[in-house]
């Protein structure tokens, strides 16, 4: 009894060490993942001339709206009282009601998380009224500190991501080879070894990776995930569900793993409690972001099952030693994980393939991201386990099974390097983020002052505001102003803005920009029916 005990640490120690390994080895998580922010009301850097009765967060995906976090701090860095979040008109907004705000400089600092399960933050500046009341960016790094859990969060969720993984492989990969051969390879006491490995592996990377989504949503530290108060938050997020879930299935096969029977009601049991396992790291994972939902799940739950039984199959073998496999019961099991990897191996990389082209947009940019950048490690690590099956197949076929041993352990180790980089990859966003500058510059001709702003200064849709001083201070308002905006060197014409009448000589509208350059911005404004200024700036969209 002790010494199995002692094997079944020894298996999970290696897993362990694996997990470090290439932990260490991938960069340092960083919170701000897939979400981005669209647009908020108010916009970043607007300038309002009535208090907003409420603040709104539109993101390009659908959020966990209760675990979003928005605060408002005033001009002294005073955190004022807001209402609970509230889900908008559709899943991907959010909204906080305000109180009365007093004219001034305010900050918003918000943190959200998607339903893939990847949290994000940001900040911006907004002011109520057009006297000048201070800088916002400086406003904004006074406040912003504790907006994003402890960087050792990131690290642990990792591991934790990978050894649920890499649990679930060898439970599931054991469990479906168990049923192999004849005698049963489930009969061979190193196989129940490798099945209760992996299912403790699996239990205590699901437990950690729970406890830590719970750090991370909450902008906490290690200790925090062990609150029950962080836990009722997470429950009811698709990710934390789908993390609770798996807990649950746990015990589920843990009771199929430890009463194995070879009738049909056993392996349907264990076929539904398997296939509920894999749905839980798909529907935590990238594929619960894309559309149709169902359609990319089913996708990643074909390529994990593929693994599982490829990867699962070289574990037990190697478990099974170098005696059993110069058996002649070996003979018939090795030819048919043989024959199997032919299959599993193609359709891993065929759906792999398949989902890099829908999450990384195709696959010209896929360098640009540190997703991508593992995945090309991947990719060459499946190459040396290609060269590694071929060399095994040759040896199957012309020296026996007894001769594969090697080829097989190697090409184990590496696989599991590749389930540890696969780890590291749900943590990236596929997409490069969209890199904006916003812009705000007070500009001056004939006595006039201008203060024009574009944000958030990227690609796409931008708010735009203008707010003008008549020559010599005077508050009378102006005639008029027209904004047009070009890109010479792209040969984009002059494009004028519609212009909304905000307040008294302040305007705003929504300005599109079809591609990064050096724009030029013209303002034209009509001080007096028969008196126009012109001012003339550029600036950058990068």
């Amino acid at each position: 009894m002790i010494r199995s005990l002692l094997r079944v640490a020894g298996t999970v120690a290696v897993s362990l060490a694996l997990s470090l390994a290439v932990s260490l080895a991938l960069p340092a998580m960083s919170a701000s993942a897939h979400s981005q922010l669209d647009s908020s009301t108010p916009a970043a850097n607007s300038v309002v001339e009535a208090s907003p009765p409420s603040i709104v967060l539109d993101f390009n995906e659908e959020i966990e709206g209760s675990l979003a976090d928005i605060r408002l701090f005033d001009s002294k860095g005073t955190l004022l009282p807001v209402g609970p979040p509230e889900r908008g008109e559709n899943p991907t907004i959010v909204t906080v009601k305000v109180p009365t705000l007093a004219k001034g400089l305010y900050a918003v600092i918000w943190r959200v998380t998607s339903t893939d399960g990847h949290p994000v933050d940001g900040a911006f500046s907004f002011q109520f009224g057009a006297e000048a009341a201070g800088n916002g960016k400086a406003l904004i790094d006074q406040v912003s500190n504790g907006n994003s859990s402890a960087t050792a969060v990131g690290w642990t969720y990792g591991v934790m991501r990978f050894l649920a993984l890499a649990g679930a492989i060898m439970l599931l990969g054991a469990g479906f080879w168990s049923q192999q051969g004849r005698p049963r390879l489930g009969e061979h006491p190193s196989v129940h070894r490798l099945m209760r490995a992996g299912w403790l592996t699996l239990f205590v990377g699901s437990l950690g990776a729970f406890a830590m989504f719970g750090s991370q949503a909450t902008a906490g530290g290690l200790a925090s995930g062990l609150k029950p108060s962080v836990w009722r938050t997470i429950v009811g997020t698709q990710t934390g569900n789908m993390l609770l879930a798996r807990i649950l299935l746990t015990f589920v096969l843990a009771a199929l793993v430890a009463r194995p029977q070879p009738n049909v009601l056993w392996k349907a049991s264990a076929a539904i409690a398997s296939l509920g396992l894999l749905i839980t790291f798909s529907g935590a994972g990238h594929p619960n972001a894309l559309t149709p939902r169902g359609l990319w799940i089913l996708v990643d739950v074909t390529h994990l099952a593929a693994i599982a039984v490829w990867l699962g199959g070289l574990v037990t073998l190697w478990r099974l030693g170098r005696g059993w496999i110069a058996e002649p019961e070996a003979v018939r099991p090795t030819k048919l994980f043989s024959l199997s990897s032919t299959i599993a191996v193609p359709l891993i990389v065929a759906t792999g393939v398949l989902q890099t082209w829908k999450l990384a947009g195709g696959l010209s940019d896929v360098t640009a991201t540190e997703w991508g950048r593992l995945l090309l490690g991947k990719v060459m690590l499946v190459v040396v386990i290609l060269a590694i099956a071929a060399v095994s197949r040759w040896l199957l076929i012309n020296e026996g099974a007894s001769s594969i041993r090697r080829t097989v352990i190697a090409e184990a180790v590496v696989g599991l390097l590749v389930v540890g980089l696969a780890a590291g990859m749900v943590a990236q966003p596929p997409r490069p983020a969209v890199p904006h500058r916003e812009f705000s510059q007070t500009l001056t001709a004939s006595g006039l002052i201008a203060t024009v702003s574009v944000s958030p200064g990227g690609v796409g849709r931008n708010d735009f505001h203008l707010i003008i001083t008549p020559p010599g201070g005077s508050i009378a308002p102006v005639s008029g102003a027209t904004v047009r905006v070009s890109l010479p060197s792209a040969n984009v014409p002059n494009s004028p803005i519609n212009l909304l009448v905000e307040g008294p000589n302040h305007y705003s509208g929504k300005l599109t920009i079809p591609k990064p350059g050096d724009w030029v911005l013209e303002v034209l404004v009509k001080v007096t029916p028969t008196s126009t200024v012109l001012i003339k700036t550029n600036f950058t969209i990068p």
